[in-house]
C-alpha cells in the first residue's frame, strides 16, 4: 500500500492521514501541519481506482457501497497501520485518524466494526455505511466530526445523525461541527479541530 511517512517532533501529535476521493497520499498533508505543525505523518492512498481516482473501497454508484470491498479493504489498512507503527516503534494508541470523505468513513468504520486500539479521530464530512454488526463497547474512543449541513449534496442529515449515534450509543465520545458550506472543507473546521486536538 502507497504511503508517505513524515517523523516530526517528540512532543508533537501523530496523525494517520486518508484522503477523500480522488485525492492521494500527499493531499492531506497541509491540513496535518496546520492542525500541529510538530506532527508524525503517515499517510496513506486508497488502493481502489475508480476513473482514475483514488479510493478507499469500491462502490457501485454514488453512496452505493461494496460492502465485500469495504471490509476487505478496512482489515488491510488496519494490518498495514499495525506492521508501519510497529516498524517505527509507534503504540497505536498515540495515533489519531484524521480523515476527508471517502477517507473518513473507512476510519469510522474501522473504530466501529474492528476491536483496535486506535482511539481518536478527526473526520471530516463523514457519513454512515450503514454496517452495524459490532457492540463492543467504545468508551475509549474519542472522536470529533463535522458535516457541511443541508448543502451538502453527499452527506444526508439521516446520515450523519446515524454515524453520530452508532458511536454514542456505544459510549463514544463525539464531537459535532456543522458548517453551511456543502461537503468541502473550511478553515473554520479545521480551526475547531485543531482546537479540539488541546482539550
Amino acid at each position: 500500500m502507497e504511503y508517505l511517512y513524515q517523523a516530526g517532533k517528540p512532543n508533537g501529535k501523530k496523525f494517520i492521514l486518508l484522503h477523500g476521493t480522488g485525492g492521494d497520499e500527499t493531499s492531506l498533508i497541509e491540513l496535518a501541519k496546520f492542525l500541529d505543525a510538530d506532527s508524525t505523518i503517515m499517510s496513506f492512498r486508497g488502493m481502489i481506482e475508480e476513473e482514475g481516482m483514488n479510493r478507499f473501497f469500491k462502490r457501485n454508484g454514488l453512496n452505493q457501497f461494496d460492502f465485500e470491498s469495504l471490509e476487505k479493504e478496512t482489515n488491510h489498512l488496519l494490518e498495514e497501520i499495525k506492521e508501519i507503527s510497529a516498524e517505527k516503534a509507534i503504540a497505536l494508541e498515540d495515533w489519531i485518524l484524521v480523515g476527508y470523505s471517502n477517507g473518513a468513513n473507512i476510519a469510522a468504520h474501522m473504530l466501529l466494526e474492528r476491536e483496535t486500539a486506535l482511539t481518536k479521530g478527526i473526520f471530516f464530512h463523514p457519513m454512515s455505511l450503514e454496517v452495524h454488526t459490532q457492540s463492543f463497547n467504545l468508551s475509549d474512543k474519542r472522536i470529533w466530526v463535522s458535516y457541511g449541513g443541508a448543502k451538502d449534496p453527499i452527506v444526508s442529515d439521516d446520515s450523519f445523525a446515524e454515524l453520530v449515534a452508532a458511536f454514542r450509543d456505544r459510549s463514544g465520545e463525539v464531537t459535532v461541527v456543522e458548517t453551511n458550506y456543502g461537503h468541502q472543507l473550511t478553515m473554520d473546521e479545521v480551526q475547531s479541530a485543531r482546537e479540539w486536538l488541546k482539550g
